[in-house]
C-alpha cells in the first residue's frame, strides 16, 4: 500500500494496483483511510501552533524530560 500511496511503482504496478483496489473492498478502504491520513498529516504539518498553546506545552514539561 505504502509504495502505491508513494507513487514509486511502475505503471505496470500501479495497473495491478488499481485493479486489485477496484475489486478489494477491504484494501479499497484501507487506502481511502491511508490517503486521508496522509492528507491530515500533511495538512496538521503545516498549521503553526499557537504562541499561548507552545507556552503551556512547555509548562507541561517535567524538568526531566528536558535532559533528553
Amino acid at each position: 500500500m505504502q509504495p502505491y500511496l508513494d507513487g514509486v511503482l511502475s505503471d505496470a504496478q500501479v495497473k495491478d494496483a488499481w485493479e486489485h483496489l477496484e475489486a478489494c473492498p477491504g484494501c479499497d478502504k484501507r487506502y481511502r483511510f491511508e490517503g486521508s491520513l496522509r492528507r491530515f498529516v500533511r495538512v496538521s504539518a503545516d498549521e503553526q501552533m499557537r504562541p499561548e498553546l507552545m507556552v503551556k506545552l512547555a509548562e507541561l514539561r517535567h524538568p526531566a524530560q528536558e535532559a533528553f
